[in-house]
């Protein structure tokens, strides 16, 4: 009784976790659409199961039992999430729908073999093969997918790497709550193979709902875990308006203890005048353009600035979540998405776009790239349709 209640509670959690995602969905346009499908179609299935406990009315059963087997597009949808959440372009493609073929197919077949009646030993041990074989080949699935585009990202620039750690965490957590539910569901097949009964992996479900419960648990204390990679170029987009484009850059007071006793008079100098420094700095990056010079210093920047070069050192080094050099690859970088949405690449190749923006060579300027936007030139390119 109390089993049957958690999955049924599982279910109905599941329901008001959506509801809460959907009502802040706008808050962000980059949210992943696929976890949204997989939330959904595991509190519709957990939900019915318990619900099959608590009723006496058969046909109701029966409906349950036939069409649980439609859970089996939660496996490509976990793939296609993992996907979106390391992508740059968040939108559906239609060749996704290609992932779908199989666990279609193979769900409307079993109704076939159950509306004939067919279920002799022998095609029950087919399907569990064919079922753990599809399963296992997403799992690997999944670990290469994370492994490639999430585990192994390596960013040193601070306000990139604290999305990245968050996403590694997520995913290192939501891929080995899939690993236990895989067993559990091939421990539960197995068992029903060789007792006979229909192949629906309904033994043990409350574990999985306990597993499951946990994995609602995680999203709603922390919903920014499903946003994916939330790329600096976008926040730039999002704050055009403002005072600071860059104000996840920048800390106009920054919680830190001074002992240089000469920082500590220049911070009575700069303290009025760090708001107007950061905004001076940020029109004549993206207004003047004046990283487009490879050469430029900080210095440089003092100068046109008409400020000393200990103002803009000590700004920073205290107010700033980067480093000089960091900021210049941001501003560069941006500099280049920009003209890549104006069709920039029409008319010239991305090794004269590295150099229009003030990279040294082609190489610094990929690297750069995939560290701050996460994705390569050219995958950017894809996603944003545009000619190359």
């Amino acid at each position: 009784m109390i089993l049957n209640l958690i999955v049924l509670i599982t279910g109905l959690i599941g329901f008001a976790t959506v509801g809460l995602i959907l009502k802040n969905n706008k808050l962000n346009s980059a949210m992943n659409v696929y976890i949204i499908l997989i939330i959904i179609t595991v509190s519709i299935r957990y939900f019915l199961m318990g619900l099959v406990h608590f009723t006496e009315d058969e046909s109701f059963k029966s409906f349950c039992s036939r069409y649980s087997n439609f859970a089996l597009i939660i496996i490509p949808l976990f793939y296609l999430y993992f996907k979106k959440l390391s992508d740059t372009d968040k939108r559906f493609q239609k060749k996704e729908l290609l992932h779908f073929i199989f666990p279609v197919s193979f769900f409307i077949f079993i109704l076939y073999l159950n509306s004939l009646k067919i279920n002799n030993e022998r095609t029950i041990y087919v399907l569990g093969a064919i079922f753990f074989l599809y399963a296992v080949y997403y799992t690997i699935g999944y670990y290469k997918l994370l492994k490639r585009n999430i585990w192994q990202e390596n960013n040193t620039i601070k306000v990139v790497k604290k999305q990245n750690v968050l996403n590694k965490k997520w995913t290192y957590f939501l891929f080995f709550a899939i690993l236990f539910l895989a067993v559990r569901l091939i421990g539960s097949l197995f068992l029903e193979i060789n007792f006979g009964r229909n192949i629906k992996g309904f033994s043990y479900q409350w574990i999985s709902a306990l597993i499951w419960l946990i994995v609602l648990f995680k999203i709603l204390s922390s919903p920014e875990i499903l946003y994916g990679y939330d790329m600096l170029h976008k926040k730039i987009d999002e704050n055009r308006n403002r005072n600071l484009f860059l104000n996840s850059v920048w800390n106009i007071n920054p919680k830190i203890q001074i002992n240089n006793a000469q920082h500590l008079q220049l911070k009575e100098k700069i303290a009025p005048l760090v708001l107007t420094y950061m905004e001076s700095i940020e029109k004549i990056s993206m207004t003047d353009k004046i990283f487009r010079d490879p050469t430029i210093t900080m210095t440089d920047l003092a100068n046109k600035l008409n400020a000393p070069k200990s103002h803009i050192s000590y700004l920073f080094k205290y107010h700033s979540t980067i480093s000089f050099s960091e900021y210049k690859k941001v501003i560069r970088i941006q500099d280049a998405i920009t003209l890549i949405e104006e069709d920039y690449l029409k008319e010239n190749t991305l090794d004269y776009l590295s150099k229009k923006v003030g990279f040294p060579s082609y190489n610094t300027f990929f690297t750069s790239f995939k560290e701050i936007s996460g994705s390569s030139p050219n995958e950017f390119c894809k996603s944003d349709k545009r000619a190359i």
